[in-house]
């Protein structure tokens, strides 16, 4: 079998916001690159707090692999904006399961650091697109593309993405084992003031 040659993959990614749409993300923003690599039609992650964000993992229920890891100092853009970029084979180390035509987004977490491999409480943004509505396709290039660059540039960075497409507007979630933990520490509560009146 012929190893693949490594793909040169490069995106940057400003402005993004906090959750009020007009502060920016912090210098403690990590984004993450995240591809689909089951061939589906588009990205699903929903974050719960405490899953594992490290590269390489899959985000939790989905086949969404992280690819990059990067925080807000490593900008072009400064305050607000994040750059990533990976050299990658596919099929083999960080490119396992990585093929031609899969489709990507980014994430980006206010308050998270490089140091926190697993999620915390707060907000966070996602953005893909697949469609070339603002840059090349996101989908990953066919093997042996040596390089390829996208962007999501805001407009007021001069693109043409809308600026309300970088406000982190989801909210990590509670795993559900943690809300049946309260829950049942919430009724038990309950139940010891009842047997006390």
């Amino acid at each position: 079998m012929q190893a693949m040659a490594a793909v040169s993959l490069f995106l940057g990614a400003g402005n993004l916001y906090e959750s009020d749409g007009v502060t920016f993300a912090p210098l403690n923003t990590v984004g993450l690159w995240i591809v689909d690599t089951s061939g589906g039609t588009s990205l699903t992650p929903t974050l719960t707090l405490g899953e594992s964000i490290a590269l390489g993992a899959t985000l939790a229920g989905t086949s969404d692999k992280i690819i990059d890891v990067e925080d807000a100092n490593n900008s072009n853009f400064g305050v607000g904006g994040i750059n990533f970029g990976i050299s990658a084979a596919y099929g083999s180390g960080l490119g396992a399961g990585l093929a031609s035509g899969q489709k990507f987004g980014i994430i980006w977490l206010i308050n998270q650091s490089l140091s926190q491999t697993t999620t915390v409480a707060g907000q966070y943004g996602e953005f893909s697109d697949y469609a070339g509505a603002y840059s090349n396709p996101w989908i990953l290039p066919a093997d042996p593309t040596p390089l390829a660059s996208y962007d999501m540039t805001t407009t007021a960075n001069g693109g043409s993405v809308p600026e309300s497409a970088g406000i982190a507007n989801l909210t990590i979630v509670p795993e559900p084992s943690s809300i049946m933990l309260v829950v049942v520490g919430l009724l038990g509560g309950i139940g010891l003031i009842r047997r006390r009146s």
